[in-house]
């Protein structure tokens, strides 16, 4: 069907013929991504099939994207993401058009990561600690328990306290100061729970935050599980500290 209204994907008799030949660099591939491309971008055929066709073609080339941004990313994510490059991009990219979107791909979502986007709401250890102390200073630790969620935050293996945000604000500050974390892990945190004790499920909660950094909730859920994990190892070291 494509056939007719692309000349470019002449030569190969389906789609899989067509990955084989990628594979093996032949230079008429280029042009077959860049008629895809062309048949799925909403400026062009606006044909999902087609647009979903380039991303099979270029599979190989997101494998390697999603490993070079294994911090911040999945193969899922930069999948959808180069999907989405395809459906926004000119028809007339031209035989460039897999690097190029490869490359849109990871800028995309390379920012994020590299705090070349700002983060709509979000809450930063700093915030929290002045929120902490405002609260103290106010005789605030009923309201800051309530804030908290009234527990405190078995996640995180941080023991009960009179005041859960207060303990869990000291623990952070702990934490990124002996390098347990880094400062954007902490900041992770402290958004996935702002966005909780703001009135969303947990499961929410990861997919705005997710949304935000521009990866799937998964990833978000994979990233605080880490971080936490290295939090509860840590934990018998922070307790001797503050004793």
């Amino acid at each position: 069907m494509w056939l007719t209204t692309e000349a470019r994907l002449s030569g190969f008799a389906s789609l899989e013929d067509a990955v084989q030949g990628w594979r093996r660099r032949d230079a008429r591939c280029y042009q077959v991504v860049a008629g895809l491309t062309a048949l799925g971008s909403r400026r062009g055929g606006d044909d999902d099939d087609a647009a979903l066709a380039v991303v099979v073609m270029l599979q190989d080339g997101v494998i390697r994207v999603a490993a070079t941004l294994s911090d911040v990313c999945e193969v899922d994510d930069v999948t959808a993401t180069v999907w989405e490059e395809v459906k926004s991009a000119e028809p007339q990219l031209g035989c460039h058009a897999a690097r190029y979107l490869l490359q849109r791909a990871r800028q995309r979502l390379s920012r994020p990561a590299a705090g070349m986007v700002p983060r709509v709401v979000t809450t930063s250890l700093e915030q929290c600690v002045e929120t902490t102390t405002e609260s103290t200073i106010g005789g605030g630790h009923v309201d800051g328990a309530r804030r908290a969620g009234g527990h405190g935050y078995p996640l995180l293996a941080v023991p009960e306290a009179e005041d859960p945000l207060q303990d869990l604000t000291d623990l952070l500050v702990w934490a990124r100061g002996v390098g347990v974390i880094a400062a954007t892990e902490v900041d992770l945190l402290i958004e996935l729970l702002a966005a909780e004790h703001g009135g969303l499920a947990r499961e929410d909660a990861q997919r705005l935050v997710g949304a935000r950094h521009g990866v799937a909730m998964r990833t978000i859920r994979r990233r605080r599980d880490a971080t936490a994990a290295r939090l509860r190892k840590a934990a018998p070291q922070y307790l001797a500290a503050i004793s």
